[in-house]
């Protein structure tokens, strides 16, 4: 459980997802994570909603999909590295 401050006195108590927070744990040991090693993170912390989308969008789209340029990802990313860090 992680404590999120709000203002200069609130804090709210954050959750992660428990496989996003064993994944945190997992990756703290690694200094560097490729951008394919992101991506099948993130894949993995997608809900079956989100999943479905993400494999629509890549049949119909094909080569013009770039999951590590979708907006969705690289909010993960920033919430990950902010996690890491």
């Amino acid at each position: 459980m992680n404590q999120t401050l709000l203002s200069q006195n609130t804090y709210i108590e954050t959750t992660a997802p428990p496989t996003f927070q064993s994944q945190l744990e997992q990756s703290a040991s690694s200094p560097e994570l490729t951008i394919t090693k992101l991506a099948e993170l993130y894949i993995e912390t997608l809900s079956p909603k989100e999943r479905k989308s993400y494999m629509i969008a890549r049949e119909h789209l094909g080569m013009s999909f770039t999951l590590e340029k979708s907006v969705g990802f690289l909010k993960w990313k920033s919430t990950f590295q902010q996690f890491t860090t």
